[in-house]
């Protein structure tokens, strides 16, 4: 047999014997499921089914309080919580401001609702189930400063508008990458509700 067929075999069952990555998730995380209703360029018009998220809400800077909100959320799905049990965690971790501070999310994964989560052991980690939306989002890579947040935001604002959509709602940045992510291979976003 020449050596290139046996090669090229040899190739072809490594690559299918190779464990398949799910289109449905990043990195090896789950990530949370939408579909894409329009693509417009670097902005998606994306349905959410609706979901159940465990969330925390923390005052101070919106860096400050990504990083005691991870903490917190993370202690709960490694396994502190009333069962001891460990939840698989899911991309993208999500921040927004609200009246009280920031709020810090972690969608939980598929099937599950807050009555069949362990409960948190924490009294400020709040387990709730979000309704099905629709969000106009924006991607980009690179460093999530304030100033990149922000002109992604005026960007999906002036897009909704140009698209005679109506937005609402402050903005919903979300995250995908840990901290030690080189700035070009991060995957960011900032979303805003569309209403009906």
């Amino acid at each position: 047999m020449p050596r290139h067929v046996l090669l090229s075999g040899l190739v072809l069952a490594a690559a299918l014997s190779a464990p398949l990555v799910r289109a449905d998730s990043y990195r090896g995380y789950p990530e949370v499921p939408y579909r894409v209703e329009r693509q417009m360029g670097a902005v998606e018009l994306r349905h959410y089914p609706a979901r159940t998220i465990a969330e925390v809400i923390v005052d101070g800077s919106r860096f400050a309080a990504i990083n005691r909100g991870f903490s917190e959320l993370a202690h709960y799905i490694f396994g502190e919580n009333a069962a001891g049990k460990k939840i698989a965690m899911t991309v993208p971790v999500g921040q927004t401001r609200t009246d009280l501070g920031w709020a810090i999310r972690f969608t939980m994964p598929e099937g599950t609702a807050p009555e069949t989560l362990p409960k948190p052991e924490e009294s400020w980690v709040r387990l709730r189930r979000l309704p099905p939306e629709t969000l106009l989002v924006l991607r980009f890579s690179g460093r999530a400063t304030a100033e990149r947040l922000n002109a992604a935001g005026r960007d999906l604002v002036a897009e909704g508008k140009a698209r005679g959509l109506r937005l609402t709602g402050p903005a919903r940045l979300m995250f995908y990458d840990d901290p030690f992510t080189m700035p070009w291979n991060r995957r960011n976003e900032v979303g805003y509700r569309v209403l009906p």
